[in-house]
């Protein structure tokens, strides 16, 4: 009588056993979903931030390079502003780019031979 008494007793244990694992894992489900959905959520409110700020980053690296192209152009600007402001390159430019001369010099031009075609 008590291998009888004992397996029922054993078979009920088993049954309230694998009842209350099924109550877990009903209970654990909405747990699970609510923890993954809060992960999807705060991935995706980082990933927003983060591509602010990798788009600011890029902005500010063309940015730099441009600030770098114009200052290195200002530098140029400023050596030939110098070099105007001597007496010898604005004879030069005068004489090259705008036929001048002194007082008792000719200006000649030389044209280029006609295309006989």
């Amino acid at each position: 009588m008590s291998r009888t008494s004992s397996s029922r007793s054993t078979g009920a244990k088993r049954r309230k056993s694998a009842t209350g694992r099924l109550r877990a894992l009903r209970l654990s489900a909405p747990v699970v979903l609510v923890v993954v959905a809060s992960a999807v959520l705060l991935v995706g409110l980082a990933a927003l931030p983060a591509r602010t700020w990798l788009d600011q980053k890029r902005l500010t690296e063309e940015t730099t390079d441009e600030l770098d192209s114009v200052e290195a152009e200002v530098s140029e600007l400023r050596l030939k502003l110098k070099l105007l402001e001597t007496d010898e390159e604005v004879e030069r430019m005068g004489r090259e780019n705008f036929d001048l001369v002194y007082p008792g010099e000719e200006s000649y031009r030389i044209l280029p031979a006609p295309d006989n075609n």
